[in-house]
């Protein structure tokens, strides 16, 4: 039951990574490149922020 418990606790640490990550770019693109804030900019840095962990995960380096 405990191995249940850490794969589905694993599992949640992926999309939270990308959140903090698109959290970043939102802040990143509102703040000092004065980008207007919006739910798109919003999807688009965590999306963006999810990419970047899969490019990371696969990564053949």
């Amino acid at each position: 039951m405990s191995q249940l418990i850490n794969e589905i606790l694993l599992r949640f640490v992926k999309p939270l990574l990308a959140a903090v990550i698109g959290l970043v770019a939102y802040a990143v693109a509102v703040g000092w490149l004065h980008v207007t804030p919006s739910f798109e900019l919003a999807a688009v840095c965590w999306v963006s922020g999810a990419v970047l962990i899969l490019l990371m995960e696969t990564s053949p380096l």
